[in-house]
């Protein structure tokens, strides 16, 4: 008889870690909310005689999005929801075609086409820019990119936005994940090519390079006199990097950009000067939700996925 009852108790309890492992297997989308705050702090003209005019600004801003995930990441929908849930929300897809086995384009709804190329020597082609990484960051990416055609490993490796991709990509970077940099990968240098939209075929070319800590942390990216970022302080609870970017001609951005430690949320404090008119504006930008669901199917509409994640209007102010 206890032998008959240790049988049954083996049986039910392989039945339920298979019945546990086939409902982890039907869990092939992960549907991500996202709360983003902007500050607008206003601008400083300055009048020629170290003087400046203070115009205010338009306050706190919030936006929510919502991505849909299939399980390797190949394809992706965002959105962008308006204040009245009602209104139809700005919608963005990314998707891939595999070309050969070295190179696959991603394409995305805003028209923009991006390929990637894995060549020999540690190198990957972004359209008309090259990256070199160290060999267990270039196994990695091409496991992710090329194999498993996964956007939004493309997005993490772009995050720092130097190429002219960056527009394209803009609504993958976000914390959707809760990516953890790893420190054992490392771009070396990246040679940059900037389309120069004053001409139908010319670029500004530069050279990117990097610098890492002992511990495998970036201390500094130089790209000559286009962009620059720079560890600047680090506590127990964040990274603290100053970025500085030309935006082209007219303009420049500065950036405080604090990493947390904990939550891999970045906030940054930001200003951008227009030299047109001499105006510098002031600005605060942070990401403060990250909610995700997996399920097994693909909701139909935009209402199904708002059911699904619990939201309404009052969760979403």
């Amino acid at each position: 008889m206890r032998k008959t009852i240790n049988i049954l108790s083996v049986i039910c309890f392989l039945l339920f870690l298979s019945s546990s492992q086939n409902k982890k297997h039907d869990s092939i989308y992960t549907l991500a909310f996202v709360k983003d705050i902007y500050i607008d702090e206003g601008n400083f003209t300055f009048n020629g005689s170290n003087d400046s005019v203070y115009t205010k600004g338009e306050g706190e801003r919030t936006e929510n999005f919502i991505g849909v995930f299939s399980k390797k990441n190949d394809t992706v929908t965002i959105y962008k929801l308006n204040q009245d849930l009602n209104e139809k929300p700005r919608k963005f897809t990314f998707w891939s075609k595999k070309k050969n086995n070295q190179s696959i384009t991603f394409y995305c709804s805003m028209g923009d086409n991006i390929k990637v190329s894995f060549n020999n020597q540690n190198k990957i082609a972004v359209n008309n820019d090259t990256y070199q990484v160290n060999k267990e960051y270039y196994q990695f990416l091409k496991e992710k990119i090329l194999i498993e055609k996964s956007v939004l490993d493309l997005a993490f490796f772009l995050k720092d936005g130097y190429g002219d991709y960056e527009e394209s990509l803009e609504p993958l970077n976000k914390n959707w994940r809760n990516q953890k940099e790893d420190n054992r990968f490392k771009i070396i240098k990246a040679n940059i090519k900037n389309k120069n939209y004053q001409t139908d075929d010319q670029f500004f070319s530069y050279e990117f390079t990097y610098k890492y800590t002992k511990r495998g942390i970036v201390e500094n990216i130089l790209g000559q006199n286009s962009f620059t970022k720079r560890k600047i302080k680090e506590n127990n609870k964040y990274l603290v990097y100053v970025t500085d970017r030309s935006v082209n001609e007219r303009a420049s951005v500065q950036e405080y950009l604090y990493k947390n430690k904990k939550t891999f949320f970045d906030s940054i404090v930001g200003s951008r000067i227009r030299y047109s008119d001499a105006v510098t504006y002031h600005y605060k930008k942070f990401q403060s939700i990250l909610k995700t669901i997996n399920i097994a199917t693909k909701p139909s509409n935009i209402r199904d996925i708002l059911k699904l994640l619990d939201l309404n209007k009052k969760s979403l102010d």
